[in-house]
């Protein structure tokens, strides 16, 4: 029923939280499906602050005036390492991660990383935009849509790219800090 692969990875996973025990497996498992279900509502769940409503029922921090868009993938294993601080907008189709491990084989090249990702007040993440473990948007920044986003990211800044790159500073007062 379970394969090899998937047995592998619980332990990795299991090994990583410091609770290699039988029931700690178990109650994972319980968790994930729990959150899996959650997450699939919530993905196209046509009002948008139930879908906030059901991602902060998966362990998400999330603060108040955020708009999270359709098919939105928030990570699946540690969803309580995001944090989303108020007045957020992320638009449809994004992924946030805060996990990553190579297969098998490359275990000792690629090991897991688990890293929590923080997007701090009043950021637009525009669609399609991948979000990976260990990063913080600082506050006021803008996505590029499409971006990947692997490296933290200065409060107002514009990024964009693959990987994501600040190309200007925004001012204070809404302009910019580079005189454009």
């Amino acid at each position: 029923m379970v394969s090899a692969r998937d047995r592998r990875n619980l332990d990795e996973i299991a090994e990583y939280s410091g609770r290699n025990k039988p029931l700690f497996k178990v109650l994972f498992i319980v968790r994930f499906f729990k959150n899996w279900i959650l997450e699939r509502l919530a993905s196209s769940f046509p009002i948008p602050s139930w879908r906030v409503g059901l991602h902060r029922l998966r362990g998400i921090k999330i603060g108040k005036g955020v708009y999270i868009g359709y098919g939105v993938v928030f990570d699946r294993i540690y969803p309580e390492l995001i944090t989303i601080e108020d007045y957020v907008e992320i638009g449809d189709n994004c992924i946030i991660s805060v996990h990553s491990h190579g297969p098998a084989l490359l275990k000792d090249l690629y090991p897991r990383i688990v890293a929590p990702v923080r997007i701090e007040k009043s950021v637009w993440i525009p669609p399609g935009c991948i979000i990976l473990q260990g990063v913080t948007i600082g506050e006021r920044s803008v996505i590029g849509t499409g971006a990947v986003v692997n490296k933290s990211i200065p409060p107002f800044s514009v990024a964009v790219g693959i990987p994501a790159k600040v190309i200007k500073k925004l001012d204070v007062e809404g302009g910019t800090r580079d005189g454009s």
